[in-house]
């Protein structure tokens, strides 16, 4: 058994849901007799952030890769959900349709500032509500040249222009934390009211004021195919906090991936081990393929 294997296992035993508690489940025959019983993928919606659950972190925004055979697990486990997949991130949407290429998802990203949603579905995905900038183009472009001007006179942080928002990494340069927030802040008053701050794992970013990955999960739970399903929606960070609560308020399976006070119900330590766990869920939906 792999560690990732064993960390799906052993580390979210006690702590990963059982079908008596936790929504529709699907045939244990051949699982593990110590894994949590996996949710029924024809009954759920699936909510997956990427950096640090569905990839593993990196030092810099660009450095993240996705896993070989990852798009093609998440477009089968799409399938058995009858298209109720959606991947809700801080990242643009042109950045997800690279990483996965050539498949294209449902997609909220910025936070829900964006919404795109896959070919097959967009019929009844079309008129999901996101939220709007509402705010002033060139007072968010003038934010933006301040944070990138500051940034390089920062040594290791790294400045990542989203088009709609943008982010200064420090995790190459914990030391400029507080410089970071500095910068941001005043970009968050030169941007005005339409703009705010969001926290995340040694990053600042500034984005539309009304997105957020809970108000995201809440509207695309309200339209089909995601509509009168058990909603699992997974993150590793604190801009997922959001859609936990979402998640919990109705009834569904929040999963944290790492360390860290969460309002999730349960937890996985590591992206390796949330893929395997992912892996298993599309295994139970096919178990003679």
């Amino acid at each position: 058994m792999t560690s990732d294997k064993r960390q799906a296992v052993g580390a979210a035993r006690g702590e990963m849901p059982s079908a008596a508690s936790h929504g529709p489940a699907a045939s244990s025959r051949g699982a593990d007799p110590r894994a949590p019983v996996l949710p029924d993928p024809s009954r759920i919606a699936l909510f997956l952030d990427l950096d640090g659950t569905l990839l593993d972190l990196a030092p810099t925004p660009d450095g993240v890769r996705a896993e070989a055979g990852l798009a093609d697990m998440l477009a089968e486990l799409e399938r058995h959900a009858a298209g109720a997949l959606a991947l809700v991130t801080g990242r643009p949407i042109a950045f997800v349709d690279a990483l996965f290429a050539p498949h294209r998802f449902s997609v909220a990203g910025l936070h829900g500032a964006e919404f795109r949603p896959a070919a097959a579905y967009r019929a009844a995905l079309a008129e999901v509500p996101r939220a709007t900038t509402g705010g002033d183009a060139a007072a968010f472009e003038a934010a933006r040249d301040h944070a990138g001007r500051q940034a390089a006179s920062l040594d290791g942080t790294v400045f990542e222009d989203k088009g709609g928002a943008f982010a200064l990494h420090y995790r190459l340069a914990p030391r400029h934390a507080a410089a970071v927030l500095h910068v941001m802040e005043r970009a968050a008053l030169v941007a005005g009211p339409g703009y705010g701050l969001r926290h995340g794992k040694c990053v600042v970013e500034l984005c539309p004021a009304g997105a957020d990955k809970g108000t995201a999960l809440r509207n695309l739970m309200a339209s089909q195919p995601f509509m009168g399903r058990y909603p699992v929606a997974a993150g590793d960070d604190l801009t997922d906090e959001a859609m936990f609560r979402a998640v919990n308020g109705m009834g569904g399976l929040s999963i944290r991936i790492g360390a860290g006070r969460t309002a999730a119900s349960a937890r996985i330590a590591t992206p390796g081990a949330f893929r395997t766990w992912l892996r298993s869920l599309a295994e139970a939906a096919c178990p003679g393929e």
